[in-house]
């Protein structure tokens, strides 16, 4: 009976604890994405908009997201760059997201979780839109992500 009571009350605080990147204002400028290094050593060049999504391979949620964020990225070409970003720094996790890379779409290993801090990451699948100046555009769960969102910021 103990345990079911602590479970409620965990679950309830969870419930109750705001699940936001505190340091994602929209329309400010966001920290620079710099990661320690590039899968296959390719780093973005320039777009109009740029996608960050912070990955971890344990969650089920942030592989539906990366499949979300190919086709996006795909259907959009030039005009968005979808960087992926991971803390995970072994060979499971780059075979993970190779198949996911393309000529938009990159990713980068952050093993200290350096950017996720900088950005106030507290859950996966999440991501910013970013426009060429480095401002926030949109923040939230990649899942609610798609390309009519990035259509009202064009």
């Amino acid at each position: 009976m103990k345990k079911a009571i602590s479970m409620l009350l965990l679950a309830l605080a969870a419930y109750h604890t705001p699940l936001s990147a505190q340091n994602v204002a929209l329309g400010e400028r966001v920290p620079e994405v710099k990661v320690q290094s590039w899968i296959e050593d390719r780093a973005p060049g320039n777009a109009p908009m740029t996608y960050v999504e912070f990955f971890h391979s344990s969650c089920g949620s942030s592989i539906d997201a990366l499949k979300r964020l190919k086709a996006i990225s795909e259907t959009m070409g030039r005009e968005l760059n979808v960087v992926v970003v991971t803390t995970a720094d072994d060979t499971a996790s780059e075979a993970l997201l190779r198949p996911y890379l393309s000529r938009n779409m990159f990713a980068g290993i952050d093993p200290n979780g350096k950017l996720f801090k900088s950005f106030g990451v507290t859950y996966v699948p999440f991501g910013v839109l970013l426009d060429n100046k480095n401002r926030a555009l949109w923040a939230g769960n990649t899942l609610n992500f798609d390309t009519e969102t990035i259509k009202n910021f064009k």
